[in-house]
């Protein structure tokens, strides 16, 4: 199938099933090498064990931050450059983006070097054998970051090919690597930790390979040394592209390492890993609700670029009405079954047991509100509007979650820092339908102005003949 015909032509939630299901699966299916992480070393390991990898968190979505700036930035840049024609150009940004890919490998590897000051750090007020133990997972994330980064970068590039079934595919194979590797090397060897990591770098080698064997008769990294090739600004226009993914992901970095802080301050190490646990759970509901957004990341943008303006407010409508819904019963979800969700993680502790359903009853409720955010992120970058998008990001940050951090625990202590993120999330959400609201009611006075003057000349045409 004609991939510039069939996003044009195609019904809307027809595409948005073709793209948005296996997009979700993907997500997850990527996604489950942490989950599964923390299911396994929790009943291995116990509160210690959580509490470490949760003390890794942010280097985790560093690294994850660096992969989606190049995915989301190269892919919107790729479509809207294939919606236009102008296929060289598309091929030059998927070139210039496994350049970069490169680059953030390297510094990332770097890193290693640094692990044990990184850890020492983000651990500051825990005992020494659990920093001990979260520094010998990130050494060998970054040791083998190159690995890592490159599934979540190349994985859009295939979607965007046309081929979100084998992206799901190369996915559900590192994912299988990962699970099978994961209990060898925790339950069976013992390598707690360590053996958590080489399970995740040896998954996303595997999804890798997988990926390189769908793309390989695509040619798309031999590029013509044109007028396109020398110019080093498409690198400026990838980071810009992605930094809204970047910005958010690296908001969360900063929010785990404070959160880590204030628990540790105002309560104990049972809440780290009671912190931990919430955000294993979550995973699953952030994965998916992204999983969604990316999948109509490709509808959006290119009906964007050919002035297809119905289609676009039709797919924001029907991917605002699916996450709503979607949110709403993950909400319930969490909020019925909260003994059976945590029991996954940990059967150790019956103190970390009930501090960690007293942290769900905190948080449940705001998950529409950051569905919501996630999804109009995604819409302001599909449709070029970097700066709108990124602004939302930083006003999460800097309006809310900042002046939240300074009075939240201070009055109900670890009450309030359960609280920081939800009530952020639902102060940025109406900030961001009020920008969506008044961009696509301005996109729809231009669409009908053009629809308008079209069947003028049209009507103009019919009488003069």
């Amino acid at each position: 199938m004609n991939t510039k015909n069939h996003l044009e032509e195609k019904s809307i939630p027809a595409l948005l099933w073709l793209y948005a299901r296996p997009s979700m699966f993907a997500s997850l299916i990527t996604g489950l090498y942490g989950i599964i992480d923390g299911i396994f070393i929790g009943q291995k390991m116990g509160p210690e064990g959580i509490a470490a990898i949760t003390l890794a968190f942010p280097i985790t979505s560093l690294l994850i931050g660096l992969g989606v700036l190049l995915s989301i930035g190269t892919s919107i840049l790729v479509n809207k450059n294939t919606a236009s024609g102008n296929h060289e150009m598309a091929k030059t940004y998927i070139f210039k983006g496994r350049n970069l890919f490169l680059l953030f490998a390297f510094i990332t590897t770097i890193g290693t070097f640094f692990a044990p000051q990184i850890m020492s750090f983000l651990g500051k007020g825990t005992n020494a054998y659990i920093v001990d133990l979260s520094q010998s997972f990130v050494s060998v994330l970054l040791l083998g970051s190159v690995i890592y980064l490159a599934p979540i970068f190349l994985n859009d590039i295939l979607k965007n090919l046309g081929k979100p079934r084998e992206a799901m595919f190369a996915m559900i194979a590192g994912t299988i690597t990962n699970i099978i590797l994961d209990y060898i090397f925790i339950f069976i060897f013992n390598m707690e930790l360590v053996g958590a990591a080489l399970a995740t770098i040896t998954g996303q080698l595997v999804a890798t390979l997988v990926i390189l064997l769908f793309i390989r008769k695509h040619n798309i990294w031999k590029v013509k040394r044109n007028k396109y090739h020398i110019r080093y600004r498409s690198y400026l226009n990838i980071i810009k592209t992605g930094s809204t993914s970047f910005i958010i992901q690296i908001s969360t970095m900063l929010i785990l390492i404070i959160h880590n802080r204030l628990f540790l301050q105002y309560g104990h190490e049972l809440y780290v890993s009671s912190f931990g646990i919430i955000g294993y759970a979550l995973t699953a509901f952030w994965l998916l609700i992204n999983g969604f957004v990316g999948g109509s990341q490709p509808i959006i943008s290119f009906n964007h670029a050919i002035d297809k303006g119905n289609r676009v407010r039709k797919t924001v409508k029907i991917s605002f009405i699916f996450i709503i819904a979607f949110s709403t019963f993950f909400s319930l979800l969490f909020y019925i079954f909260p003994e059976q969700i945590i029991s996954i993680f940990s059967q150790h502790d019956p103190q970390l047991f009930n501090i960690t359903k007293h942290g769900f009853y905190l948080v449940m409720y705001a998950l529409p509100f950051a569905g919501i955010n996630v999804l109009v992120a995604m819409y302001f970058q599909s449709i070029g509007k970097s700066k709108t998008s990124i602004f939302l990001a930083v006003s999460r940050v800097l309006f809310f979650m900042l002046p939240l951090i300074l009075i939240l625990p201070k009055t109900f202590g670890v009450n309030g820092i359960y609280l920081i993120v939800p009530l952020s999330e639902v102060g940025t959400a109406i900030v961001s339908i009020l920008f969506i609201r008044y961009n696509l009611n301005k996109g729809k006075v231009y669409f009908s102005s053009g629809r308008q003057n079209v069947n003028t000349n049209t009507e103009q045409t019919k009488i003069n003949n």
